[in-house]
């Protein structure tokens, strides 16, 4: 650290010498001539010096402090054959690479096709300061999947949090989803979801993209946010392309599940004016999908003592059947005005909408066999004798989600001086406005009843005795629960950088700058139950058709349709109860600002590129919540609490690059993660049903990581890399559940449950990938193109709640891999991809009390194809199979001395086809 500042002093020591020579600025833009999509991550270096830059992703450069005279730029980009121009370099003003033209056009030599993102993605990757991974769109401005979250799916070190066989949460390094920092043009994204800092990636479809940038290693002039790392969102830019641009896709989605199709459509059209200064383009998307699932699950475990041998097995408690019709809709449209009115300056204005509706449909049996008397039971079967207590529900929910995001920025340079800035303003929010759920009951304790299993996914339920329960005369009106729940969270950044560069034998910088950012989140739910309704309002006279499920009990569907028709014009006919806890208690404001700054600095001396800083983050927090008086059930007033705490954040970066060909990369850095605003709000909900309260905690303290990474990158001149990279992450201040010994004083019978802090751990891990267009096979082989990639992990943490227990990370899967072939020959591109995950403890479940009562998601490998062919220049088609072997969702319980897996959860969707077309300018 002392060897780089004292560098980093000497640099800016020899600052007055260098403003002495003859100094002048050479800038200039690199573009495909056959795609003319502009290149990004072209290394730009002055022959004979270490002056080296990479372009942007507008394809420009500029090198600053280039000697005056004659010189020669020397570009290399992976997949082209290296070229070098003269220019001669004015002393004055800014110098083009050369009068008698504008860009410096390469020859597209294999990249063509699907491969140029491939290619895009590569050459970004090598000109990144830090180790990152990057997703790019190919010629044609298409992703390989649907959403943002499935995009980055195949990046190693990345996993999928799946909802309803949907990518949804992206899990970097075993980290969980909330705990990572999720960003739109470089400025942070608000989150729609509830009580949550996660951002649900699948409100953002693919085709709203340019590219999706995954940082694992933060700089100081990187918001310090995510232990995991950041998701950077790159919009699409109308100077991607000269002139006019537009792009038009129209498809299917077929669900085999539902047996029903969907349509999506999105397009494109930008235009730059002839002089260049000038860029407009809009992108619209809009995407329906209909499709289902059917899935089986616990309703908890216990131990209890066997009648028939005396000794304790785990008993089912309870059983859920359920089948789901949904319907998501998805829409959106990304704008941009930007320009570029001279060589110094660019600005951009961009706005993002994007609303994402899921329309739901859950048909639900439950079996307690907690109504009955146990008979029998072993570690694998039960007996249960007259059983009541059957249930069938319909939850009727619309999820309405939009995200709304307008930035603006700009860039500034003057000889050695850059100067950006940004403003940024998102707001999300997410409303379940009447959701409905209709439940009857049949009391009649008459059922005999049998379950056994012979693995957790294999569990079999009999009925020996009693009325059949698929019978629905047999069932009463238990109540119809309505609720509303709304939330919103705004987002505004204000961020200004500085740099300035120092020319010589040894180019070197100190960049320095600031940022404020400035959060609210809210909460806000309405309860009622409504019960005794009219005779008519029966299950007998709701009762719809049945589906084709595979559990083995038939019980009819509520009819949907008729059960609004009945219900909520005669709401005057059911008994009302607003629920208080409910409808109070959840209410809520948190407010989040953040005050940050940072200075670092760099030297490059030969090959060695030495970079260090520190950046430091103010957090002033406070939450609002309802203070009541329990007894008599009335809202006394408000309860608020603030703190505020600072957090440093140092680090220390090597880069050297062994040849143009080999980087190798080593890193020391911290990051933070602050705690969910759901665990932190100043709220409290009671359960009278169970006797229990829930206290959120605002005094819940930042996580802190300390990072250390290493990584060796070698990029194959036939378009590929090999890579392999070491990370290790020490992590304090996890918060956790847990229950307060002497419960709550108001209600002193009941257990109190809250959060707090203590809780450390460390991740450690390897992550090894390769990635090759094939060209040096004879034809037709040359077309072929692998991609592989593992990621091994390994984590340890430790709970006060589990003491003398060392447990994984929630999320954290001890290997990731990913597999693809790819083939593409004249106009014909294909690709079989394979992901696959093992096993990890269930993102969006708390530890248990004891191993036994840890929620495991089982190991998944997903299967899928994709294939098109380019028919024209202008047009394309194209078809796409996902899960193709029908892989499930599938959780699990383990079980002490040796006994099987218990069931958690299994859920299955079938497969999905995508087909349509493609048009482009």
């Amino acid at each position: 650290m002392k060897r780089i500042l004292c560098t980093l002093l000497l640099a800016l020591g020899s600052a007055a010498t260098l403003l002495a020579q003859a100094l002048g600025t050479v800038s200039g833009r690199v573009i495909d001539a056959n795609t003319g999509l502009a290149l990004e991550g072209v290394r730009v270096q002055v022959a004979g010096t270490a002056a080296t830059t990479f372009t942007g992703s507008d394809g420009r450069y500029t090198v600053p402090n280039v000697e005056a005279g004659s010189q020669t730029l020397r570009f290399s980009y992976v997949g082209y054959d290296e070229m070098e121009s003269a220019v001669e370099v004015s002393s004055t003003g800014v110098t083009r690479l050369d009068a008698a033209f504008e860009v410096l056009e390469m020859e597209a030599m294999v990249i063509q096709g699907a491969v140029v993102g491939t290619a895009r993605a590569i050459n970004a990757q090598r000109a990144a300061d830090t180790l990152s991974n990057i997703v790019a769109s190919d010629a044609i401005g298409s992703f390989p999947d649907q959403n943002a979250a499935e995009a980055l799916q195949r990046v190693p070190g990345l996993s999928l949090y799946r909802d309803q066989g949907e990518g949804r949460y992206i899990v970097v390094r075993g980290i969980n989803y909330a705990l990572n920092n999720v960003q739109l043009d470089g400025v942070k994204l608000a989150s729609p979801e509830e009580g949550d800092r996660g951002i649900a990636l699948d409100v953002i479809p693919a085709d709203a993209m340019d590219s999706v940038e995954v940082t694992k290693v933060p700089t100081p002039d990187m918001d310090g946010e995510g232990i995991g790392g950041t998701v950077n969102i790159k919009s699409k830019s109308a100077f991607d392309h000269d002139g006019m641009h537009a792009s038009f896709k129209a498809q299917g989605i077929y669900s085999a599940l539902s047996g029903k199709t969907g349509y999506k459509f999105n397009g494109k059209f930008s235009t730059v004016t002839e002089d260049g200064k000038l860029g407009l383009l809009i992108a619209p998307t809009w995407q329906v999908r209909k499709f289902g699932s059917y899935n089986y699950e616990n309703d908890g475990w216990s131990e209890e003592e066997s009648p028939t041998d005396g000794n304790d097995y785990y008993f089912l408690e309870a059983m859920n059947y359920r089948d789901y019709v949904i319907e998501r809709e998805r829409y959106g449209v990304s704008a941009a005005i930007e320009g570029r009115p001279n060589e110094n300056l660019d600005w951009y204005v961009r706005g993002n909408y994007n609303r994402f509706k899921d329309t739901e449909q859950r048909y639900r049996t439950v079996i307690d066999f907690t109504e009955g008397d146990l008979v029998a039971l072993d570690a694998n079967s039960a007996t249960i004798e007259d059983l009541r207590r059957f249930r069938r529900d319909l939850r009727d929910r619309v999820k309405d989600q939009d995200l709304q995001a307008v930035s603006a920025g700009f860039d500034f340079r003057n000889s050695a001086w850059t100067i950006d800035g940004k403003l940024g303003y998102s707001k999300g929010h997410e409303e379940s406005p009447d959701e409905t759920q209709y439940r009857f009951r049949r009391n009649t304790r008459d059922g005999v009843f049998t379950y056994d299993f012979s693995n957790a996914y294999d569990l079999r339920i009999s009925q020996l005795a009693g009325a059949s329960i698929e019978n629905p005369a047999s069932y009463e009106l238990q109540r119809v629960e309505f609720t509303s729940d709304a939330g919103d969270e705004t987002e505004f950044d204000a961020l200004l950088n500085a740099r300035y560069d120092f020319g010589g034998d040894a180019p070197s910088f100190v960049k320095f700058g600031g940022a404020f950012r400035s959060k609210e989140k809210t909460s806000e739910v309405e309860v009622f139950e409504y019960s005794d309704g009219p005779d008519s309002f029966s299950f007998a006279n709701l009762a719809g058709e049945i589906g084709d499920y595979p559990f083995g009990f038939d019980v009819p569907r509520i009819d949907r349709a008729a059960a609004a028709e009945a219900f909520f014009p005669n709401l005057s006919s059911f008994d009302a109860e607003r629920v208080f806890e409910d409808s109070e208690l959840d209410d809520w404001v948190s407010n989040e600002d953040v005050l940050a700054g940072y200075v670092m600095g760099s030297t490059t001396i030969g090959r060695t590129t030495y970079t260090a800083g520190v950046r430091v983050e103010r957090t002033k927090f406070d939450s609002t919540g309802k203070q009541v008086d329990l007894e008599n059930e009335v809202v006394l007033g408000n309860e608020r609490f603030s703190r505020s705490y600072t957090n440093w954040l140092p680090g220390v970066y090597l880069r050297h690059d062994l040849s143009d060909s080999i980087v190798l990369r080593a890193s020391f850095s911290n990051s933070l993660s602050r705690p969910s605003f759901g665990s932190s709000a100043a709220r409290i909900a009671i359960n009278h049903d169970d006797e229990e309260v829930f206290l959120g905690n605002p005094a819940l303290e930042a996580l802190e990581s300390t990072n250390w990474d290493a990584s060796v990158e070698y990029y194959l001149p036939s378009l590929g890399v090999m890579s392999a990279s070491v990370f290790y992450k020490d992590i304090k201040n996890f918060s956790y559940e847990y229950e307060v010994d002497g419960g709550y004083a108001p209600l002193p019978d009941y257990e109190l449950t809250t959060f707090a802090n203590g809780s450390s751990g460390e991740i450690r891990g390897l992550e090894l990938a390769y990635q090759q267009q094939l060209t040096m096979l004879a034809a037709p082989f040359d077309g072929f193109g692998v991609m592989a990639n593992v990621t091994f992990a390994d984590s340890e943490a430790t709970y006060p709640t589990r003491p003398g227990e060392t447990l994984d990370f929630i999320g954290n899967s001890d290997l990731v891999g990913n597999l693809a072939l790819t083939y593409e020959r004249k106009g014909f591109f294909a690709r079989l991809a394979l992901n696959h995950r093992s096993e990890r403890l269930r993102e969006d479940e708390e530890f248990g009390g004891d191993i036994y009562e840890d929620v495991w998601v089982d190991d998944a490998t997903q299967l899928d194809l994709t294939v098109r062919y380019r028919v024209n220049h202008n047009w394309e088609i194209f078809g796409e199979w996902a899960n193709i072997t029908n892989e499930p969702f599938r959780v699990f319980f383990k079980s002490p001395n040796g006994g099987g897996d218990r069931l958690g959860q299994w859920e299955e969707y079938d497969w999905t086809a995508n087909f349509g077309v493609r048009w482009s300018l």
